[in-house]
């Protein structure tokens, strides 16, 4: 059931975005994804929503496009959600690669920060994960589990993506990822 505090057309989004003919194809929650954050950060003030996507640069991983959507203070990263597509989260090496993803992106975005941390939010349609880096201490949470060099390791559990945006634990543990980075950025402001 999904939470009392979601409006009604980010549920209709959502669940119109979540019917199994669209398993495969990401590209059905870009919508939704976007409507939620402008409706958690809001229309006006100092936040952006960037949209922004990886096109692999070879023909066999053409399929594989990455969304991101990166939230910005003042033109500087404070958040970012990655976007995959539901049908996908069982097989083991999609997931392995979404938090290879993950923890690319702080790679990337950790000198541009004015925060003390950011937090990120992988998802599989509704299903999400929660990820954060520190800037004191260079690490990521949940931490990298390491490939076992003889047997095949689960580097990405499914567990992992224990929440979901459609229910009510989800959708609050969002919105309190949400409300910790507006704090920090107003101790910024300061």
């Amino acid at each position: 059931m999904p939470p009392a505090d979601l409006p009604q057309y980010l549920v209709r989004s959502f669940t119109t975005a979540n019917q199994p003919q669209f398993s495969t194809d990401e590209s059905v929650f870009y919508g939704p994804y976007t409507r939620l954050l402008y409706y958690l950060f809001g229309l006006d003030g100092d936040f952006e929503i960037q949209p922004q996507f990886h096109v692999p640069h070879t023909a066999r991983d053409s399929i594989d496009v990455v969304a991101t959507f990166t939230i910005e203070y003042n033109y500087h990263p404070v958040m970012f959600i990655k976007i995959k597509p539901p049908g996908t989260f069982d097989n083991d090496s999609k997931r392995k690669e979404a938090d290879d993803q993950m923890r690319d992106r702080f790679l990337s975005l950790r000198r541009s920060l004015i925060t003390p941390r950011m937090p990120a939010v992988s998802a599989f349609g509704t299903h999400l994960a929660f990820y954060e880096y520190e800037v004191a201490t260079n690490a990521v949470a949940p931490p990298a589990i390491p490939a076992d060099p003889f047997y095949l390791t689960d580097t990405a559990p499914a567990e992992r993506w224990n929440y979901d945006v459609l229910d009510a634990a989800g959708f609050v543990r969002l919105c309190q990822v949400v409300e910790d980075v507006k704090q920090m950025c107003q101790a910024v402001n300061h």
